[in-house]
């Protein structure tokens, strides 16, 4: 067996282990939340003005595909070992959300009037269902296909395109309300942070402490619309903090290998 062979072995088990783990939680939680007499759902005020948008089912079905994608494009084994932990404890702590504070979507979905985009629209009304909502995990799964596509050195753009795209179809195709993606941007990070990527790599400190102030800054995005949702206006001064903490994260991310090519002058 060729090392090439053996890889795609690799990559093909784990992209088996991750859609058994996610099809045997998501039905669970499907099954346990239609059987509950009542379940809730949570909107912001301003969320009644997101249009839908029939044509953002394309980037929103395109999870699917990328979920096949992302395993095959790991470079090495490390990689997809991460990769799978990662999908693993997104998924099976998201289950525990849809049962333990199950949210339902609540908008009334527009007919669709085209033919061809019907079809995926009608596929998601069979298969899919209102429930399993906060955290998203099209949101979780956006942001851990990108700690993998990032590295690609061909077609790096256009998977940061249509995963910006695949994010904001969460809304508009009317699958999320907004506390979702919220919720599902800080799960993502927390993966990030608890199962890191090369942990005792000097070269990847600034990436590692980046992915803290993007929880923190995604955190106080939550917090400030919940209080300007429940107290007023006062609470969107969060949003200045939240922009300061991605601002640093930001900076720490482009610069990830700053401390990597300092230190060992230091120790010259």
């Amino acid at each position: 067996m060729t090392e090439k062979q053996l890889k795609i072995r690799q990559q093909a088990f784990a992209l088996t282990l991750c859609t058994i783990v996610f099809m045997a939680v998501y039905n669970l939680c499907t099954w346990y939340a239609s059987s509950l007499d009542e379940v809730p759902s949570f909107t912001f005020d301003f969320e009644g003005m997101i249009p839908f948008i029939p044509l953002s089912i394309i980037p929103y079905m395109a999870s699917g595909v990328f979920f096949c994608v992302v395993f095959f494009s790991c470079k090495n084994k490390h990689q997809l070992k991460i990769l799978t932990w990662r999908m693993l404890f997104v998924i099976i702590t998201a289950g525990i959300f849809f049962i333990t504070v199950p949210l339902r979507f609540s908008f009334p979905k527009p007919e669709v009037s085209n033919i061809i985009l019907r079809l995926p629209f009608s596929f998601l009304k069979r298969f899919d269902s209102p429930f399993n909502q906060s955290p998203s995990l099209h949101i979780a799964f956006a942001f851990i296909f990108w700690s993998v596509f990032k590295d690609l050195s061909r077609w790096r753009f256009f998977y940061m395109i249509w995963l910006i795209f695949l994010g904001i179809s969460t809304l508009t195709t009317y699958q999320h309300h907004l506390i979702d993606i919220l919720t599902g941007a800080i799960l993502a990070h927390i993966s990030f942070i608890i199962i890191p990527y090369r942990k005792n790599d000097l070269k990847y400190r600034n990436l590692r402490s980046a992915n803290y102030y993007y929880l923190s800054g995604w955190i106080l995005i939550s917090a400030a619309l919940l209080l300007y949702h429940y107290v007023g206006n006062e609470g969107l001064i969060l949003l200045l903090a939240a922009l300061a903490m991605i601002i640093v994260g930001f900076d720490h991310q482009k610069n990830k290998a700053l401390i990597y090519l300092i230190l060992p002058n230091k120790k010259n």
